[in-house]
């Protein structure tokens, strides 16, 4: 039972003195379900396990995204969801523990650590809101309660007083939700950019000038990379609204992608993408970037994700070749399958059906292929959502779904008979295995 010396405010002990007299009302507990709760307030049973600023490693420790371990923790235990922010995002209230009424920003599909917002209560996170939007901030650039609570003149004075780089940078964007930028706090960023140590704080007041359109700014990205800051001025340059600096850039960018790793080599490859129609930006220019040993996850997944949109994608075929045999990591195989979106090669083609083969009958497929022939109130169909099913769904795509809608495609993969028919009308009898008939 809730201890009643937590419900501190009035409308809480209203509602508990009201539920007093329900249970002398129906003290024989007759109505609906009565019996199970008795007119008592009880805490959740599930315990919140995610905590502010969680680093990645915290993370994943709890977090399966792909439902790869047997016995899964649910990382939003003890968390309430009280808002659908669009897609998978949400926004949640803790229930119990340590930040017991703390307001958290978190997505379904386990993609991103959730953010806590730096308000202590509900009430607090939305009285700000409130305030925001009477005052006509703006949201579209980081999202109402990514940034730090306060004016101009109020956000500049906790820039004074920290020393933190992260707090700084915290500081920093949330400018972003002003139209304009006052006089007072230009004048103060240009000091301070002109005087700070760190690159990335410097970075940050770079881009936030620069998006205010403060002229000084403008020389900025060559100091930066006069200096070697590359993924620093590579992060001005993805940022910048304007088109022509990623044209005037992208060149010098292809010459030093060997030293950039992580968010710079990510910035670097978003904006390869941003001048895509450039006859000189094509995948071709990647080769040696997918021989790079010490890319991480993220950065080929974004890679194979650039590469997607380029030109010339035949260019390395031969490396997706190899690459596709060897992968088990399902969110970097469906990366590898749609960077070659479009490309026909027999070769390639022959590496898919070898991936249906072997992908169509595993559980998580024959699941997703179930709901595939659901029919929905509006006539639609459930699409893939488990990763062994999107992997499926992708190399199917690759096929123009045989010629079918999306429903039959399945249906055709998942029957033996027809799918064992189609591989021999097309040729690729020779990678037909005993197959099982799994269609409903």
């Amino acid at each position: 039972m809730i201890d009643k010396k937590l419900c501190r405010p009035v409308r809480a002990k209203r509602i508990l003195k009201l539920l007093e007299q329900a249970r002398a009302k129906d003290a024989d507990f007759e109505r609906f379900g009565a019996d199970s709760h008795q007119y008592e307030l009880s805490e959740p049973e599930e315990k919140a396990v995610i905590f502010p600023k969680m680093s990645d490693e915290d993370w994943d420790r709890i977090a399966d995204p792909w439902d790869r371990r047997e016995e899964a923790v649910c990382p939003y235990d003890g968390v309430l969801p009280i808002e659908s922010q669009g897609c998978t995002l949400m926004t949640g209230l803790i229930l119990n523990g340590p930040y017991r009424g703390r307001v958290v920003y978190y997505d379904v599909d386990l993609c991103a650590t959730p953010f806590f917002m730096r308000e202590k209560g509900f009430l607090a996170w939305y009285r700000r809101w409130l305030r925001e939007v009477i005052a006509g901030y703006s949201d579209e650039e980081t999202g109402f309660g990514m940034n730090v609570d306060g004016n101009p003149e109020q956000l500049m004075k906790l820039y004074e007083q920290t020393g933190d780089p992260e707090e700084k940078i915290d500081i920093i964007d949330s400018y972003y939700k002003f139209e304009t930028l006052p006089d007072r706090q230009k004048a103060y960023f240009k000091q301070a950019c002109a005087r700070e140590s760190n690159r990335k704080v410097r970075t940050s007041i770079v881009r936030m000038m620069r998006s205010f359109h403060v002229p000084e700014m403008t020389g900025e990205m060559e100091r930066l990379w006069e200096d070697g800051a590359y993924e620093e001025a590579v992060f001005l340059i993805r940022t910048d609204d304007a088109r022509e600096v990623a044209e005037a850039w992208y060149e010098k960018i292809f010459e030093i992608l060997p030293e950039l790793h992580g968010e710079g080599f990510r910035d670097a490859c978003y904006t390869f993408m941003r001048v895509k129609d450039r006859p000189d930006v094509h995948a071709g220019r990647l080769k040696e970037a997918l021989k790079r040993e010490n890319l991480d996850r993220n950065d080929r997944g974004v890679l194979f994700y650039c590469i997607r949109d380029l030109k010339r994608k035949e260019e390395v075929v031969d490396y997706f070749l190899e690459y596709l045999l060897r992968e088990e990591d399902p969110h970097l195989l469906i990366y590898a399958i749609q960077a070659m979106d479009g490309v026909k090669d027999q070769n390639l083609q022959e590496r898919y059906v070898k991936l249906l083969d072997q992908y169509k009958t595993h559980e998580n497929a024959i699941l997703d292929y179930e709901g595939s022939q659901m029919v929905l109130k509006n006539g639609n169909c459930m699409g893939a959502h488990r990763p062994e099913g999107q992997i499926v769904s992708n190399l199917m795509r690759q096929f123009d779904l045989f010629g079918l809608d999306y429903r039959g495609a399945w249906k055709l993969l998942m029957d033996a008979g027809r799918w064992k028919e189609w591989k021999q009308q097309n040729g690729f009898a020779a990678s037909c295995p005993r197959e099982k008939d799994v269609s409903v």
